[in-house]
């Protein structure tokens, strides 16, 4: 037997329980919406859970001497020569079309983090984490507006996790290897642009 509907005119006590529970789940969505987003510049800082804070990351990394050895300690963002940063954008061209290859991290295929993993170390001898999420702890962040040719640009499908990232170029573009493969993108199209979360700095020319 179907249920019938009974107009909320002559049930007034569930109407008011009901507008009183709309009111209160209206609150709670509010409290969360504002309390989930993490990923956007407020104010003087980034604001973000714990494992990306400002006070919870990385300011060293490990790298290899040139020449070979054992690997040291660095603090970054690493200083480089302008030259290493030419010899990154021509590594960064040469991996263009590469294949996308989840888990790969050689010239035979790249994921996100893979790739600039290898081109890290490629060219500044850096030993970075491997998955894009921990990479993300590492460096120093810097504002969206305040990006130079080097940094990295990460991106976020869930307010609290980091699912990708890319090398900027500078002019609003970056290299990353997308599901496609590696190839450039703009920062301001659609899907990049409402998925941005942070950028960091790890290598600095000045």
């Amino acid at each position: 037997m179907q249920q019938q509907f009974t107009p909320a005119a002559s049930r007034p006590d569930r109407s008011l329980q009901c507008r009183t529970l709309l009111l209160l789940c209206t609150m709670i969505g509010t409290v969360l919406a504002v309390t989930g987003c993490q990923s956007s510049w407020s104010g003087s800082g980034y604001r973000m859970e714990s494992k990306y804070s400002l006070k919870n990351r990385k300011s060293h990394i490990s790298c290899r001497p040139e020449g070979g050895g054992s690997a040291r300690i660095c603090p970054l963002p690493l200083k480089i020569k302008p030259q290493s940063l030419d010899q990154l954008f021509s590594s960064i061209n040469e991996s263009l079309g590469t294949r996308y290859r989840f888990g790969g991290a050689t010239p035979n295929g790249f994921d996100c983090s893979g790739f600039v993993l290898y081109l890290y170390q490629k060219n500044f001898r850096m030993i970075l984490p491997r998955t894009a999420s921990d990479l993300a702890a590492v460096g120093n962040m810097v504002p969206k507006k305040s990006l130079r040719p080097g940094d990295l640009v990460f991106f976020s499908n869930a307010s609290r996790s980091i699912d990708h990232v890319g090398i900027f170029v500078g002019q609003e573009s970056f290299a990353h290897a997308a599901s496609s493969g590696v190839k450039l993108s703009r920062l301001n199209e659609r899907y990049y642009d409402s998925h941005f979360a942070f950028a960091t700095r790890l290598i600095t020319t000045e």
